[in-house]
């Protein structure tokens, strides 16, 4: 074997990340060759000053451990000797090397002027869908062992092993893949790019697996998975055991539920609402009966209320309903175009110049990903930021506007999907697409199911919702400007240079564009003077409702030039969508291809808006159930101006949507209010059901020994104190609840408040001695949620969609905290609407509305704690009203046969936590309310 280059695999233990006043404490390295480490070195160094709390949690690394470790001056010259010119490789090497290379600068050692390769950039090209790039979870996902995390010696063996596991998965792809890797390595930090060219190796294109397309490698389309198309649905219990085990466990149950779904799916298909506590396997309890019914002629929506439960539905649920009944069930799953991946406007973005390090990055990464992914589905990139340039030009656009012909178009992922979705016997798509786009599936009358149905009708009446979003359709009117005069040096108009007519016509649609966007910001002003007053220390945004007089005001304001808006602005996309086919039909002549795919994104988002302008009718809308309200991003800015129809009650639009559909069933675990479907059926717009199509079904966890549910009695009322005095005291009780080794999900009413508590935690000693993730502030809901979900001992402080969704078995979540009772903020515009129209009526807004829906948030936030039959934890509320007020007391009632403990906070942290220890059985009477 030739002897390849030599790997110094280096990782550091610090006592923080400043290089001029943080020390090392401890050098690991791994020296390699071929693959094969020859030797190690693991050294604890002195720092000479303290080891901060949170170094010492993460590390295991303890003072004493370091009092009698050399000082890093004592041994810089061994580990200058031992790195040599070695290749030096780390996790995240724009740490590691700069830190090493000053350290031993101030020990009088030789500049290090090693090459040096990042092992972090490698896996997020080369392991494209990975949820994490920690060491550790990479480590664990490719089973290589890793005994000692967060030390060095152990991290920088792993390291080695994950540099050349990368190595190999990068010669595993097409030699064609791998030049395209390559030609854009040198934007890879350091020298990383050049060790993907040193390891390149011939390698053919698996034909069975793989296709070459234009200038991409991607995964061959898989046929439908084979198997019978009908089956005898198993309609005893004795049969239903025999079809599930040894896979499932039989829920008498469960098997209720499918009976009366099967039955009114043949029979009566008549409306159900199905309450199926957590346990009670819900999503099974409504795929197997329908898996003997749906068809491609007919098939089974199934609607649920994000896109990761989706997601998490078509790959186990669906996958083990297959493989119970032997059915092949071909099934997608839809969501709307911008998901999507444009493999025309990907490959033309390629071809971009003056692109940065960023772009170039995602581009790569992309590149693997298409050799993974059959459906095409940004999603499955787990990124945790799509808004980046890159994305809004290589999305889908579920439209044919500009299309450049070419190879890609026989395998488009979109096309794919329309096509599938035709022959799709379950389609499983979120309740939002379902609300914009039910009249466009292609099949008459499906089966629905509508699962987390406590939101559809708040999702339905955010869909059917207006905005006229003044300054982002200001904002494309600027770009299609972009677009003409100058794209990067030059746009339609240099492209045309030289073709007088379609000179003409641009110049001409430039000068409309101009005039529009000057319409536009006058009509922002008018509104401004109309509603606004200038403030001097402007922050965030402002919402103004409107009442009938100023409503009336404003749409005379908006007649006319909302009239112009509408007739302009179809006529202006027209004249420069036939520019673009005539430049696009001359491509050859005038190489124009990245610049019309951009363009043609631009012009599909202006047609949207441009479709959503033509529908906008504000008198018809002021007749309606909506509240209109002004918006500004900020205070003292009459250019972010626009104005939003916020509609607050969807039923009847519900029902004329339910009408395309066969045997609607709706679904979920927290449906009922007082044991009763009638808050649900009203929002769905209709009468309450009968008896017959109604079905609650219990959970089968035992919460009597799985949880404890505790109220700290003497919690302050956030209404009897300042917001500060607030967040003070909810810092101090979250960092006592939370001082254990127990997960813990804290839960909030308000982003503003967990702003002020984390920034009250990161001055206390907890910050020191556990992770804090908190909504907002360290990351964003679905990025915080992923890194919990792989955490220890870490605190999340999270609001609105961490009441329900997310699913942290076992371990993953042991400590639920509830600040206060989830009520709506009162101040939203649609809980006013929704308060003025109940009060119009003759009805209590409190009980007919606001308190059943935050007894439905509160059965959702104890939801959170007990997700499988191990399950065990306590649930905590700091919030008095539970126990002092009436309504509170209803909230209590609707747990799943709990009491809450009513007890000082400094009585219930040594019970809490001595229960979850396994070390006290607590009484049920002890105080409960």
């Amino acid at each position: 074997m030739a002897q390849g280059p030599i790997y110094a695999v280096i990782d550091l233990e610090t006592t923080g990340t400043e290089r001029d006043s943080d020390r090392i404490i401890q050098f690991g390295c791994a020296i390699m060759q071929n693959g094969r480490i020859l030797t190690t070195m693991s050294q604890m160094i002195n720092p000479d000053r303290p080891v901060p709390q949170n170094i010492q949690q993460l590390t295991g690394i303890h003072p004493a451990d370091l009092t009698a470790a050399p000082y890093f001056a004592d041994v810089a010259e061994q580990i200058r000797r031992l790195l040599g010119d070695a290749v030096i490789v780390a996790h995240n090497v724009n740490f590691d090397y700069p830190f090493l290379a000053h350290a031993l600068a101030q020990a009088g050692q030789p500049p290090l002027d090693n090459l040096a390769v990042d092992t972090v950039e490698l896996a997020q090209i080369l392991l494209p869908t990975a949820a994490s790039y920690r060491l550790s979870d990479l480590t664990a996902v490719l089973g290589i062992e890793h005994d000692h995390p967060h030390r060095a010696d152990s991290d920088a063996i792993s390291t080695a092993k994950l540099l050349w596991r990368l190595r190999e998965t990068f010669q595993a792809l097409p030699s064609a893949l791998q030049d395209q890797l390559t030609q854009r390595g040198h934007f890879l930090l350091r020298d990383t790019g050049a060790f993907l060219a040193a390891a390149k190796q011939p390698r053919q294109l698996p034909a069975d697996q793989l296709m070459r397309v234009g200038d991409l490698v991607i995964r061959r389309p898989r046929q439908a998975p084979a198997g019978p198309e009908t089956a005898q649905y198993p309609g005893t219990d004795a049969a239903k055991k025999a079809l599930l085990r040894p896979r499932f466990r039989f829920r008498k149950v469960q098997a209720q539920m499918m009976d009366l779904i099967h039955q009114n799916a043949l029979g009566a298909k008549a409306p159900l609402m199905i309450e199926a506590g957590t346990g009670a396997g819900k999503s099974l309890g409504y795929l197997l009966p329908y898996a003997y019914v749906a068809t491609s002629a007919r098939p089974l929506i199934v609607a649920t209320h994000t896109t990761v439960l989706q997601t998490q539905l078509m790959a186990r649920e669906v996958q083990a309903v297959r493989e119970v009944t032997g059915l092949s069930l071909p099934a997608v799953m839809l969501k709307s175009p911008r998901h999507y991946l444009d493999l025309a406007k990907f490959a033309a973005s390629l071809r971009l110049k003056h692109v940065n390090r960023q772009t170039q990055l995602l581009q790569m990464k992309i590149l693997v990903w298409l050799t993974h992914t059959t459906t095409g589905d940004l999603d499955e990139l787990h990124l945790t930021n799509y808004h980046a340039p890159l994305f809004a030009r290589i999305q889908a656009t579920g439209d044919a506007r500009l299309t450049v012909p070419g190879p890609y178009a026989a395998v488009d992922f979109w096309a794919r999907l329309q096509a599938n979705l035709r022959q799709a016997a379950i389609v499983i798509t979120n309740h939002a697409y379902l609300a914009r786009h039910f009249n466009e599936l292609p099949q008459e009358a499906p089966f629905l199911v509508v699962d987390e149905a406590q939101h559809f009708a708040d999702t339905t009446a955010e869909a059917f919702s207006q905005v006229l979003d003044l300054a982002k359709l200001r904002r494309r009117l600027g770009q299609l400007q972009s677009f003409i005069e100058n794209q990067q040096g030059g746009g339609l108009l240099a492209l045309t240079r030289g073709e007088a007519a379609l000179t003409y016509r641009l110049q001409s649609q430039l000068t409309v564009s101009e005039s529009l966007v000057g319409e536009i910001e006058r009509l922002q002003s008018r509104l401004y003077q109309q509603a606004f007053t200038p403030v001097a220390h402007p922050s965030g945004q402002v919402s103004l409702t409107l009442d009938q007089a100023s409503l009336a005001q404003v749409n005379e304001i908006l007649a006319a030039p909302l009239a112009h808006l509408k007739r302009a602005l179809p006529a202006l996309l027209q004249a420069v969508t036939v520019v673009a086919k005539q430049v696009q039909a001359q491509a050859s002549h005038f190489g124009s291809a990245p610049l019309l795919e951009g363009f043609a994104g631009l012009v599909s988002a202006l047609a949207r808006q441009t479709s959503r302008l033509q529908q906008l009718d504000p008198v018809a809308l002021a007749k309606a159930q909506v509240v209109v309200s002004l918006t500004l991003a900020n205070q003292n800015d009459r250019l972010s101006l626009g104005v939003a129809w916020t509609r607050f009650a969807a039923g009847a639009i519900i029902q004329d949507e339910l009408a395309h559909f066969t045997a609607p069933v709706f679904v979920g675990a927290t449906l009922t209010v007082g044991r009763k479907f009638d808050y649900l059926a009203k929002q769905l717009g209709y009468a309450p059901l009968p008896e017959a199509a109604t079905l609650r079904l219990r959970s089968p966890f035992r919460y009597k020994s799985q949880a404890k549910v505790f109220l700290a009695s003497d919690a302050p009322n956030a209404a009897d104190l300042t917001p500060a005095a607030y967040a003070d005291y909810l810092a101090s009780a979250i960092a006592q609840l939370a001082s254990g080794h127990h997960q813990t999900l804290a839960l909030f009413t308000s982003l503003q408040m967990i702003s002020a508590v984390y920034e009250r935690l990161a001055k206390l000693p907890i910050a020191g001695e556990r992770e804090l993730l908190a909504q907002g502030v360290t990351g964003t809901a679905s990025r915080i949620a992923k890194r919990f979900a792989v955490g220890e001992q870490t605190l999340l402080l999270g609001a609105a969609s961490f009441f329900e969704g997310v699913d942290y078995p076992d371990k993953q979540l042991e400590q639920v905290i509830l600040t206060r009772l989830p009520f709506d903020n009162p101040q939203q515009p649609a809980v006013r609407a929704r308060e003025q129209a109940l009060t119009a009526a003759g009805a209590d807004p409190f009980t007919a509305d606001m308190l059943p829906r935050a007894i439905l948030r509160f059965r959702q936030s104890f939801g959170r704690l007990i997700r499988t039959e191990r399950d065990r934890g306590v649930f905590i509320v700091l919030d008095p009203r539970l126990g002092t007020t009436a309504y509170g007391r209803q909230m209590a009632k609707s747990l799943p046969n709990l009491k809450p403990m009513s007890l000082p906070l400094q009585e219930l942290i040594p019970l809490a936590t001595a229960w979850l220890d396994h070390t006290l059985l607590l009484k049920e009477n002890h105080d409960a309310l």
